[in-house]
């Protein structure tokens, strides 16, 4: 099955924001490490903060043959398929706040990409390249809407 796009979005401030829970997070492990207290707990809680932190700071988009599969930056716990038999229509639409789809996965982008679902909740995602998505999905008979 070939990748037909693919698209990485990250947001500076996003990243900013989540600097300082690592940080902080850091410092306890050391801190918990130097007295020989809670070391278990804190390497714990940093392990599962940072699995966060990193699947939180971007979202992957691609587009294969038959799907199109919505990731965070590791795809663990951020994950959405939805196949293309199941798009009724899509629509690109102009900034990353202008789609009102159940299922958003947004980051500051030019523009939204929202899929019209036959059946289930909708789902849209923010996209720095609409030109090319739209491209990519006519081209595989996905039928463009409103």
């Amino acid at each position: 099955m070939a990748m037909l796009y693919e698209e990485t979005l990250y947001s500076k401030w996003i990243i900013a924001l989540l600097v300082p829970p690592l940080v902080a997070m850091s410092i306890g492990l050391y801190m918990s490490l130097s007295t020989g207290q809670a070391v278990t707990v804190m390497v714990v809680a940093m392990g599962v903060t940072v699995a966060v932190v990193l699947e939180s700071m971007a979202i992957r988009i691609r587009v294969y043959e038959d799907r199109i599969l919505i990731t965070g930056y590791m795809g663990f716990m951020i994950r959405k398929g939805v196949k293309l038999d199941e798009i009724e229509w899509f629509a690109v639409r102009e900034g990353w706040t202008s789609c009102p789809a159940k299922i958003h996965f947004t980051l500051p982008a030019r523009a939204c990409v929202y899929l019209k679902r036959r059946k289930g909740w909708d789902v849209s995602f923010s996209t720095n390249r609409p030109e090319e998505i739209t491209e990519v999905l006519r081209s595989l008979g996905v039928q463009r809407g409103a």
